[in-house]
């Protein structure tokens, strides 16, 4: 990595009224061991063949990456800043390894720390943070996308149990995990947002079926479509009460958002310094196409929206961890920050010509990737609705 995108990416003076000392000295290890470890050409072939990346995400183990945020007594540290620090860092090398966290610790893990069982939490949480037991997140169904509250699967109890029938889609991480937290709708009398449920479904009880989707990104973290035919699972693994499992699902999507945020500003600086490397380095009549002006207003814009959706995650970020209420602004960042790095992605192809379309460079790979984050995690227009809701109060 060159001083310049170092600079770019580590020690941003823009980010000291969030982040101290300890947060950059962070960051910088977090850099120094993915250049190692996530090197071009291993996240290329990763992409290629479809391989998740267990290398890496051993790396990410042993370097503690998958304890953060997680509680103490069950070996996690820190907080929603070294979250996102670590967050934008991991993305500027490997969004897989991003993705990968953010659905096994901040999503699933997060839900299990705040709202399950002391028998749950002391059986998932240590194996989590130790890479022995991952975790996978299942909402979204066919029918059930952007209005994830009519969801369909269904689960009935049957004596000390619930038998789940169902499907869900978009499922990220599902064929690695031990568990899936499922929701599920256990009143089916009940008003939409009412009578769901969070179930942990271990991946080995029979009826489960896990089948990939292929996908136009993210091909080394596979997104799954989980199938439940009759799968019977104990009522203790029931994650927080009966039938108020929405209300628990909005902490958990807010925190997504903040960290899809924070994502988006890595993997898209990532594909600027690619564009600004190429430009300064490409030369054309006589000189380096970066000394046109067209390029280089085009870099410019692209860093300036790059560092306000920076920003934006970080102001999310710092209320998330003060426990300050942050719906509007972790929606704001999640929809700005993708927008950007979707156009950055664009005009960084546009700045490389037939090379950026080539498959022998990232930036292909940011311009199919990118779109991915304009519809997961709530497409980037419920985002808007949900702003524009604060807009009546």
């Amino acid at each position: 990595m060159s001083q310049t995108s170092l600079l770019n990416l580590v020690d941003r003076r823009d980010l000291r009224p969030y982040l101290g000392d300890e947060h950059f000295e962070f960051r910088r290890s977090i850099a120094r061991v993915l250049e190692r470890h996530a090197s071009p050409e291993y996240v290329r072939l990763c992409d290629e063949e479809k391989r998740f990346p267990s290398e890496l995400i051993d790396v990410g183990v042993e370097q503690g990456w998958f304890a953060l945020t997680v509680p103490e007594q069950y070996g996690g540290i820190g907080d929603y800043l070294d979250m996102t620090a670590f967050l934008e860092i991991a993305a500027y090398h490997s969004i897989a390894l991003s993705r990968f966290w953010n659905a096994n610790v901040n999503m699933v893990g997060g839900a299990v720390a705040r709202f399950a069982s002391e028998e749950i939490r002391s059986q998932v949480l240590p194996d989590l943070v130790n890479g022995r037991g991952w975790l996978a997140f299942a909402l979204s169904e066919n029918g059930s996308g952007s209005d994830a509250a009519s969801l369909a699967t269904r689960a009935v109890e049957d004596g000390d149990d619930f038998v789940i029938d169902g499907t869900k889609m978009w499922i990220t991480g599902a064929q690695q995990a031990r568990y899936i937290l499922t929701a599920v709708r256990t009143d089916r009398n009940a008003r939409k947002h009412e009578g769901i449920s969070l179930v942990l479904v271990p991946t080995d009880t029979p009826g489960l079926e896990i089948r990939p989707i292929d996908l136009l990104g993210g091909s080394s973290i596979r997104t799954c479509e989980v199938n439940y035919v009759g799968v019977r699972v104990p009522r203790r693994w029931l994650v927080g009460e009966l039938h108020l499992g929405w209300k628990r699902l909005t902490a958990v999507l807010a925190k997504e958002r903040v960290a899809l945020a924070a994502m988006c500003a890595g993997a898209a600086q990532a594909a600027i310094d690619l564009a600004r490397t190429y430009a300064l380095e490409r030369r054309q009549f006589g000189q380096s196409i970066l000394d046109f002006q067209a390029v280089s207003h085009l870099l410019v814009d692209m860093q300036t929206r790059v560092d306000a959706a920076r920003l934006m995650a970080y102001r999310a970020a710092r209320l998330l961890n003060d426990g300050e209420p942050c719906e509007a602004e972790s929606s704001q960042a999640k929809f700005f920050a993708s927008d950007a790095y979707v156009s950055v992605a664009t005009d960084g192809l546009q700045i490389m010509g037939a090379n950026g379309y080539s498959m022998e460079y990232a930036m292909q790979r940011h311009y199919r990737e990118s779109k991915m984050f304009q519809i997961f995690g709530g497409t980037n227009q419920v985002q808007r609705n949900i702003v524009a809701r604060t807009l009546k109060a």
